[in-house]
């Protein structure tokens, strides 16, 4: 393989720094600065495809779209499997030591899974999709389930908001373009049939979401994961469950307690948790709610595509369902 891995200082740099500072030693915290693309040349493919590589279910969705049939796509987190806490297996790892080009996330979403992708990708060029999106921070971390400090202070879950996929879809067309040139056409013509299917949902999401009463458009979450969703749809999030951004942190009884008191407050009686987490937390706080009559647990496809058949299978289809619920949950 022909293709040399490069470390541009402002792109890939802020997802390997960010690694280091989990290793014990002192490094700066880049992933508060936006990302950049890092720099890509043309692979030398001798008639086989691009080998892409794509972390989580919903950016190997959206490469995919682009890619097409002229990319070897393998996608490592299957819908439902949740990014934060995958740990890659041996056939990851091969499929990552010989790509050409891997997409994550950029922001430490994949937390348990980026050091061992850096460790291996000795050939092929780790790409933020993330770049040039304009990142949005989070307070509070939580303690995760090792007792460790969750690193990083920018939410990573932007593609809730529409408009941030948007970016994606120009980011990944631009490095396969880059990376393969003949099929150049192909990407760019992907891509636009592809953005104008994500415009058409964006639309139809504001047209849905109209439907909502301004004083009724408050959120209560399992985590901190719509906080680009709130930003773009005219939403608040009023708390959440575990109080960070990682499904790895665990939430004190202090932080129930007073996430009880804000719902009870302000006669909240609807909670959103994601499909890949247990619901459990969510009930315990419902329990806490008697002034509510029944406290509604709704579920949102937010880290991950849901199962084939689901009608959450695809971006587009999952942001679809996350619309319908929440319509449902805060007009009942």
């Amino acid at each position: 393989m022909f293709f040399r891995w490069i470390r541009p200082l402002l792109g890939l740099a802020a997802v390997l720094l960010l690694l280091n500072g989990c290793g014990g030693e002192t490094a700066v915290s880049p992933d508060t600065d936006e990302l950049t693309l890092p720099t890509v040349e043309p692979v030398q493919l001798d008639g086989e495809k691009l080998q892409v590589v794509a972390t989580t279910s919903i950016i190997g969705d959206v490469v995919g779209q682009v890619g097409g049939d002229a990319i070897q796509l393998k996608t490592l987190l299957q819908p439902g499997q949740d990014p934060h806490s995958y740990q890659p297996t041996s056939g990851d790892l091969a499929a990552v030591a010989d790509a050409h080009i891997i997409f994550v996330n950029g922001w430490n979403l994949e937390e348990r899974l980026l050091k061992d992708i850096t460790a291996v990708a000795e050939n092929g060029i780790i790409v933020p999709v993330n770049a040039g999106v304009t990142p949005l921070s989070v307070s509070g971390t939580g303690d995760n389930h090792d007792h460790e400090e969750t690193h990083g202070t920018v939410d990573p879950h932007s593609w809730l908001d529409v408009a941030s996929v948007q970016q994606w879809v120009s980011n990944i067309a631009q490095v396969l373009e880059t990376a393969d040139p003949p099929n150049a056409p192909l990407y760019q013509q992907n891509a636009a049939t592809y953005q104008n299917q994500l415009s058409q949902l964006q639309a139809d999401m504001q047209t849905q979401l109209s439907a909502i009463p301004q004083e009724k458009r408050v959120l209560v979450t399992n985590h901190d994961a719509l906080g680009y969703f709130a930003r773009a749809y005219g939403f608040r999030i009023v708390g959440t469950i575990i109080p960070g951004k990682s499904t790895l942190a665990e939430p004190s009884s202090a932080d129930i307690t007073q996430l009880v008191s804000t719902m009870a407050a302000q006669q909240i009686c609807t909670i959103f948790v994601e499909s890949t987490v247990n619901t459990s937390l969510a009930e315990t706080v419902a329990n806490e709610l008697p002034a509510c009559d029944k406290v509604s647990i709704k579920t949102l496809y937010t880290g991950a595509l849901g199962p084939a058949g689901s009608g959450a299978d695809s971006y587009l289809g999952m942001m679809r369902a996350n619309v319908q619920a929440i319509v449902e949950g805060l007009n009942n």
